[in-house]
């Protein structure tokens, strides 16, 4: 082993004897040291509220701001004939009022041509609607009847039954054996051309008159199809008063300014198309009901 140099030998005693490092942590002694340890053991913790702001004394700050809300949806439905009606006053495009007049004016066509099937014809309710005189007749004191020349006027069928008999004859039944004579007077002078034939004397029911029904001609049946023109004229000036009212109502509407020109315009257009359709039908009907007249 080789001898230490001198100056490896200082070297050596000045590591030696050097102080030992520092530590970076301040020296804290025992005692303080252990009553820190207890202090932080028995601490607590405490929460405290937060602040609020304080309401002014003024009133006007107490006042809350107006709700706004969006407007209402109208979902108006009408209940009643008078809602109803004010709706429909004020709404061009609903066309319920023409079209209620024209069907009632195209109802009232049809049951005038089933009229006119028997126009110059004779049927048992013509014969019920001829007039029929009856002479007054009073009671004397003594029970006898006497007979005053004042007359009165009664339907035939007020004292009488008609019912037909096969395709060409009707027979009257009279209430009572005194009208026998003014009933055949009656249909004697109607117009319908009649001869009737008085009862029997031994006939099964002595108060049967009978009428022998003329048979159908030629002018029987233009008279018929000339009835359906008739009524076809009655129907179509319905139809055109149907329209008038519809027109005031439109005027209305454009003088009060409840709809614009275009809305009045458009239901117009379809006034126009309601109107046209229904004097086509009813043309096509009193057609259809002529050329069966001069059929029949």
């Amino acid at each position: 082993m080789q001898p230490l140099r001198p100056a490896a030998v200082r070297a050596t005693v000045r590591i030696a004897s050097a102080p030992p490092p520092r530590s970076s942590r301040p020296f804290i002694c025992h005692s303080c040291r252990k009553s820190s340890i207890t202090s932080t053991a028995s601490r607590t913790f405490t929460t405290t509220p937060s602040l609020t702001k304080k309401s002014s004394s003024n009133p006007k700050s107490a006042r809350k701001t107006p709700k706004v809300d969006s407007p209402a949806v109208d979902t108006h439905i009408p209940n009643n004939a008078a809602t109803r009606n004010k709706d429909a006053a004020i709404d061009p495009h609903d066309l319920s009022e023409l079209e209620t007049g024209i069907a009632k004016a195209l109802d009232r066509l049809r049951a005038a041509l089933v009229k006119t099937k028997d126009a110059g014809r004779v049927t048992p309710e013509n014969l019920e609607a001829l007039p029929v005189e009856l002479a007054e007749k009073e009671v004397s004191a003594s029970g006898k009847e006497k007979t005053v020349h004042q007359k009165q006027s009664v339907r035939l069928g007020d004292i009488a039954s008609v019912a037909p008999k096969g395709g060409r004859t009707l027979q009257v039944f009279a209430s009572d054996e005194a009208h026998l004579k003014s009933l055949l007077s009656a249909i004697s002078a109607s117009t319908y051309s009649l001869t009737p034939q008085p009862p029997r004397a031994d006939a099964a029911n002595p108060l049967c008159i009978t009428v022998p029904i003329p048979p159908v001609t030629t002018e029987t049946r233009q008279q018929a199809a000339s009835e359906c023109k008739k009524c076809l004229e009655k129907a179509t000036g319905e139809i055109r008063l149907a329209r008038g009212e519809a027109q005031k109502r439109f005027r209305r509407m454009e003088i009060e300014k409840l709809v614009g020109p275009d809305d009045i315009r458009k239901a117009q257009k379809s006034m126009e198309e309601v109107v046209r359709k229904a004097n086509a039908d009813a043309k096509d009907v009193v057609d259809r009901a002529a050329a069966a007249a001069l059929k029949g």
